[in-house]
């Protein structure tokens, strides 16, 4: 049983401390979170202990941290939490500055911890199983990569406020799958932005309504159309054309 700790407990982070509760192998020691009712509640419906950052650090029984804090808070925590030997999984994006982004992933490789980012599409199972198709080469060379992603509704102007506008709390999920699609990094990129959707998103100069075209060294391309609001549901696609054919991967429907 591996005693583990919980940072953030808003939007994704009761999704996390759901799933923690119900693991076999998982108790769900600590929460740390500012907001003291809301860390109540999750507190008193997995049988978790309130503490503070301190704590956790310095209790050599909490071997795993899992980070869904607020974005600007994950880097400090990550180091923190390497520098005492714990695993560590944190949520996108580790930080909104590179530099920052850089020093963190050096301090996870020297502390040799285990350390995974929430990237969670790759390990959705119809984008798997797309994925072991396309590298088993049942359509052949990949040319273009096709990405809607679409979120049921918009943020709140409290977590968008808190958070790295839409490109680096959304589509850096598609921009992970672009990559994993392509098999190629891309060295050029298109973007264009609209405030479609939700006035909070124009009012602190973001956008809710997005395109990208991306473009690998060798060609293959990639397309990302995004939008935070869909009026039938969560709605993510994703479709593969290669040389031999084309793969999809659609919604789930109930």
């Amino acid at each position: 049983m591996m005693d583990v700790c919980l940072f953030g407990v808003g939007l994704i982070g009761r999704v996390h401390a759901g799933n923690l509760a119900r693991h076999p192998k998982v108790r769900l020691r600590y929460i740390v979170d500012p907001n003291r009712e809301a860390a109540a509640k999750v507190a008193a419906a997995t049988g978790a202990e309130i503490a503070d950052t301190e704590t956790v650090m310095n209790d050599p029984s909490v071997k795993m941290v899992f980070i869904a804090s607020a974005t600007r808070t994950h880097a400090d925590l990550a180091m923190a939490a390497a520098a005492k030997g714990k695993a560590i999984f944190c949520e996108k994006p580790i930080d909104l500055d590179l530099k920052r982004t850089d020093e963190c992933l050096a301090a996870v490789a020297k502390a040799g911890v285990p350390f995974q980012i929430g990237f969670n599409r790759r390990f959705d199972p119809s984008f798997r199983a797309l994925k072991e198709r396309l590298d088993g080469g049942e359509i052949g060379a990949v040319e273009q990569v096709i990405i809607t992603s679409r979120d049921p509704e918009p943020e709140t102007e409290e977590a968008l406020a808190g958070g790295g506008g839409v490109f680096r709390e959304m589509t850096i999920h598609d921009f992970d799958m672009a990559r994993n699609m392509l098999g190629e990094e891309p060295v050029e990129l298109f973007a264009t932005g609209s405030s479609l959707v939700a006035p909070q998103y124009r009012k602190l100069g973001d956008y809710d309504t997005a395109m990208f075209i991306l473009r690998t060294a060798s060609g293959r391309q990639c397309h990302i159309n995004n939008s935070v609001r869909a009026a039938y549901g969560y709605d993510q696609r994703i479709e593969v054309h290669g040389a031999d054919g084309m793969l999809q991967a659609g919604n789930r429907l109930p």
